[in-house]
């Protein structure tokens, strides 16, 4: 796999996905020395860490948006966690794709997201969100892919009139033809090729757009895809309630401190990555980030994570240190050909990848993790080819332990 992203059409995964890890770190009560730790923490003397440019101190997390674009992120953040998981789908489907949000008609188009052919639709009936999902197998010589969107419209109409748009859009080609989904008279859907098929739906000012690809042409295996993946889609569209616009703003940026907790965005925004994803999430949302989607939602529910916080640096909230520590194993998972370095200095507990290839969808490939209390954070860098030690990686790891040591 290529070190970079590469963006692509509906037919195409863009690869990035954040996979989070995490590690036991150490516990720290003054700002000297972290004092008698939990069971299963090594003690750590914070005076010693070296932060390098990156604050030992939480900071308060205020997005203050300034813009419609900025507060329509914010909805659109929200509704990750409605779209359906690819990999509850399909259980080849595990590879990582891509997490995308919408503030303009425009944006999938300039992102490289969605095919033009789709541009239409979204702009006529004058978008307003639009939260964007994907994955793939790991099999190149019979690859599999699912895509799904969900698109917020300004009315109920609109979004109905989106769906069929996306449809006539399709079928102008003339070598499409329509598909029928068994169980799903609202749905519309088309393939050029039964490799690769679409499928659109909407329900109140919502529209869902699947896009499904499989190995060989099969218009049967094809619908049977798309099917499954309404099936599940279904249910968590029908959760989701719009949130009125003047209301958006009202909604915590900050649920419980945990962005509090996390490292904020590099002081001389040198971050290989933007404040796009910057949220609170649930477990279910998150999850699109994560490689592995399968056994960290296990780890998930067994070790009773119930809240994330992505910012500069990416805070887990388990039951305790003991659930921490199952986490943390569930989540260094390294691939064939990752390689394992060093912790940083002062941080014996703390647990270091370096990866083969790029699997952030922040567009990284190395991140260390460290765990205090019942917090697990993992920092992100994108190291130099060439390079043995990052130490940028080494200072984001020692703040960020800082940070969590210095919230209680």
């Amino acid at each position: 796999m290529s070190r970079r992203s590469v963006n692509g059409g509906c037919m195409r995964v863009r690869r990035g996905l954040v996979m989070l890890l995490a590690t036991a770190a150490v516990a720290g009560c003054s700002a000297t020395v972290a004092g008698v730790p939990e069971p299963g923490q090594s003690t750590v003397d914070l005076a010693i860490l070296k932060t390098g440019p990156y604050g030992r101190e939480p900071t308060t997390y205020d997005p203050d948006p300034s813009s419609t674009a900025d507060v329509r992120l914010m909805e659109a953040r929200r509704t990750l966690e409605y779209l359906v998981h690819p990999a509850d789908v399909d259980p080849d489907l595990t590879e990582v794709g891509d997490v995308r949000f919408f503030a303009t008609p425009e944006t999938p188009f300039t992102l490289g997201v969605l095919p033009d052919l789709m541009r239409p639709p979204l702009v006529d009936n004058n978008m307003l969100t639009g939260t964007y999902i994907s994955r793939i197998n790991n099999n190149l010589r019979s690859r599999k892919r699912l895509i799904a969107a969900i698109f917020r419209f300004p009315t109920d109409a609109a979004a109905a009139k989106a769906a069929e748009d996306f449809l006539r859009a399709g079928m102008e080609n003339p070598e499409s033809r329509a598909l029928s989904v068994d169980g799903h008279p609202e749905v519309r859907s088309y393939t050029r090729d039964s490799v690769n098929g679409s499928a659109f739906y909407s329900r109140g000012p919502y529209t869902v757009l699947i896009n499904a690809g499989i190995p060989q042409p099969d218009p049967a295996a094809l619908t049977r895809i798309l099917g499954a993946a309404i099936d599940r889609q279904a249910p968590l569209l029908d959760q989701l309630k719009p949130t009125d616009w003047d209301d958006v703003l009202d909604q915590p940026a900050d649920v419980d401190g945990i962005m509090r907790r996390a490292l904020p965005q590099s002081p001389d925004f040198t971050d290989p990555f933007t404040d796009t994803d910057f949220s609170v999430y649930p477990p279910a949302a998150e999850l699109h980030f994560e490689r592995y989607p399968a056994q960290l939602k296990k780890a998930f529910e067994d070790n009773g994570v119930d809240l994330v916080g992505r910012r500069g640096g990416i805070v887990y909230r388990a039951r305790d240190l003991p659930a921490a520590f199952r986490l943390q194993t569930a989540l260094m998972a390294a691939g064939r050909y990752d390689e394992v370095i060093d912790p940083p200095p002062g941080l014996p507990d703390a647990r270091c990848l370096r990866l083969d290839a790029e699997t952030f969808a922040r567009a990284v490939d190395s991140f260390c993790t460290v765990v205090h209390g019942r917090y697990v954070a993992v920092v992100l860098a994108e190291t130099p080819v060439a390079a043995r030690i990052d130490i940028n990686l080494y200072q984001r790891a020692a703040a960020q332990f800082a940070i969590l040591a210095n919230s209680e």
